[in-house]
């Protein structure tokens, strides 16, 4: 609930950011002006440390409620970000996506989302469409939203922080007919 209430908020503000490659990523943030965040697409989409009095209370609120804030030295950072994919919002691991159960998203994500765009929509009602390996959910919200109608949307992944973070982005795209499940294949 706090993870969706922070995707909501920053949606509702018109928060928008594009993901990077992780090199463009590494050598924007390698820039001396770049060391430490100035405003919300600093903290929320480039994942650089930021003083704690540049959020607002409410919203540092939401990151600790939701597990997503972390010390760095005198300074906090966000485990997490969020990208724009059209006019939708997907929370993902944060820059470098390094651990064991990161989720990713970023150029590829934006590349498979554009292939399912261009596939012809199923005449069949409802609409069954499942995503194995969902990560962040972002293929199968994405292309649910593209096609509308009575559709029914299983996300499914083996990871733990990718499940949640599946739930959180249907929460926050508002896509109904969700089912996000533990699965393999």
């Amino acid at each position: 609930a706090p993870l969706t209430e922070l995707g909501r908020n920053l949606l509702a503000g018109g928060y928008h950011f594009i993901t990077p490659t992780p090199e463009t990523h590494r050598r924007v943030n390698a820039r001396p002006e770049n060391r430490i965040a100035a405003c919300l697409h600093d903290v929320f989409g480039w994942s650089r440390p930021f003083a704690p009095d540049l959020l607002p209370d409410a919203q540092r609120a939401l990151m600790e409620r939701g597990d997503i804030l972390q010390s760095d030295g005198n300074l906090l950072r966000s485990r997490a970000r969020f990208s724009s994919l059209d006019d939708q919002l997907f929370i993902h691991s944060a820059y470098p996506t390094i651990d064991a159960d990161a989720v990713f998203f970023g150029p590829g994500t934006y590349r498979f989302v554009r292939v399912l765009k261009i596939l012809p929509r199923p005449v069949r009602n409802p609409l069954r469409i499942i995503d194995i390996g969902a990560g962040s959910g972002a293929g199968g919200i994405a292309i649910a939203a593209h096609w509308g109608g009575e559709i029914e949307l299983v996300l499914g992944d083996i990871n733990d922080r990718a499940l949640n973070y599946s739930g959180v982005n249907t929460a926050v795209n508002a896509v109904a007919g969700v089912e996000v499940r533990d699965r393999d294949l």
